[in-house]
């Protein structure tokens, strides 16, 4: 008996000199009191340790936090806490109701920061220069506001991801860099003006949309000046010219409408048959619609955003393009190669359709693809063993 005393007094010294030891201890459960006021956070508790496997959200390396990952959890107030965390490399917090941000300079090892969906509120936040290594910047449906340091972001040779939408930033996109490595970028539903910088016009129309006056490309107007009295005086067309032709084209319109629609009903009506096969055959032409195609067990997505919107972990780079792991909304993880190849529809959709059909215990599944203009996204199944350069580099 007095041996077992012995024992558990011990464990009880043990675990709180870790605790003393341990900064991630202590930075972790202030977090959880001044944020979890609905207990999402029950796990985390102060008789184990962070990096024992069964704090939620929890992953450590040597003994250091090193990702959090803690999205939907209704978490509310400061992550100010979350500052004595320096060996974080990854943080998640998705969809909570978090509103204040610390200085991004606390985490000088950062690659990933999701906080897309929260309350957020005030200027970008400082110490942006701090994080060098920083490859994924979600800020995206917060209320930050003020002006986008551009200057400073362009600096960061490892960006890759840079999500501002739906915010209220304000003023221009001008940077003295003329390129960047960011390949993901999307700044659409704020206030921003000015023309767009060329570097940033090959992103498509999406990602500047809702932004009143800005312009250039890929916008599809140049911008000016202004109007000035004198450009007032020497306007072409007036607004009452421009009802006018409103009203003539809404009227043509209708009429063109109506002329086709009875063609097309009487050319229908005369070829009834075989319609079915015309639109069902294999020989028809492949659709130009941007759409996810999925295959036999593909489940927890059904749309390419569910995908643009989840966290996601850089897993290597490749002469093709780049692989991500991607943590859907309900849990599930899957892996994301990301094709940049110039490849014509007709080529993919029938490559892909072979490979989807393809089960055999040696082949990851091929699960579904997203085909536009500018990318191919391949879905397969997430292997949690690594791949053979992890194993190889660490």
């Amino acid at each position: 008996m007095a041996m077992r005393r012995l024992c558990v007094t011990i464990l009880i010294f043990s675990l709180l000199q870790l605790s003393l030891c341990n900064p991630d201890f202590t930075a972790l459960l202030a977090f959880k009191s001044s944020s979890d006021h609905f207990n999402s956070l029950s796990s985390w508790s102060n008789s184990t340790h962070p990096c024992s496997g069964s704090w939620l959200g929890v992953t450590c390396n040597n003994g250091r936090v090193t990702h959090l990952v803690l999205d939907r959890l209704n978490l509310t107030g400061s992550t100010r806490a979350l500052s004595r965390l320096p060996q974080l490399r990854l943080l998640s917090l998705n969809h909570n109701r978090l509103s204040s941000v610390v200085n991004l300079s606390s985490w000088p090892n950062l690659k990933h920061l999701y906080l897309s969906d929260n309350r957020f509120s005030g200027e970008f936040p400082a110490g942006v220069s701090s994080i060098r290594r920083i490859r994924r910047l979600v800020l995206s449906h917060n209320n930050f506001s003020g002006e986008i340091p551009m200057n400073k972001l362009t600096q960061l040779r490892h960006l890759l991801t840079l999500r501002l939408e739906e915010n209220s930033f304000t003023g221009t996109l001008s940077s003295n860099s003329s390129s960047s490595s960011i390949y993901d970028f999307n700044v659409s539903g704020n206030n921003l003006a000015g023309e767009i910088p060329a570097w940033l016009s090959q992103f498509p129309l999406s990602s500047f949309a809702r932004n009143a006056k800005l312009c250039g490309k890929p916008l599809g107007y140049s911008c000016s000046d202004g109007p000035t009295k004198t450009s007032k005086r020497k306007r072409r067309v007036s607004d009452a010219l421009i009802l006018v032709i409103i009203i003539f084209d809404a009227v043509a319109g209708v009429g063109i409408i109506m002329t086709v629609g009875w063609c097309c009903y009487r050319s229908m009506s005369r070829r009834r048959t075989g319609v079915h096969r015309e639109m069902g055959g294999s020989d028809g032409a492949p659709r130009e619609r941007n759409e996810m195609v999925m295959f036999e067990g593909c489940k927890g997505f059904s749309k390419v955003d569910d995908l643009l919107k989840a966290s996601a972990e850089l897993l290597g780079k490749g002469s093709v393009g780049s692989t991500y792991k991607v943590v859907m909304e309900g849990g599930g993880v899957v892996a994301v190669k990301r094709v940049r190849e110039g490849l014509k529809r007709r080529e993919i959709d029938g490559l892909m359709k072979e490979i989807g059909g393809l089960r055999h215990r040696n082949i990851v599944s091929l699960r579904a693809y997203y085909f536009s203009r500018d990318e191919l996204l391949l879905v397969y199944d997430f292997l949690p063993n690594g791949s053979l350069h992890s194993l190889l580099h660490g």
